[in-house]
């Protein structure tokens, strides 16, 4: 999977799994898509911090094994 594509896969995920969360009470639709994009927003911004933190953490592993 490209890098450029994997927070986006994530973001919609996440941005799936709260429209249907809150499809599941009397919200109304609307509310449910808002509630979704920004959880999808969150999720995205999440997943590219994680993989930054990771990589960061890897140089820093390769680094003090040099």
């Amino acid at each position: 999977m490209k890098k450029a594509l994997k927070p986006v896969l994530e973001g919609l995920a996440v941005g799936c799994v709260f429209v249907s969360i809150t499809m599941l009470f009397d919200i109304p639709m609307y509310m449910s898509l808002v509630i979704g994009a920004l959880a999808a927003l969150g999720g995205y911004r999440n997943s590219i911090k994680m993989d930054k933190a990771k990589a960061d953490k890897a140089a820093a592993a390769e680094q003090k094994n040099d």
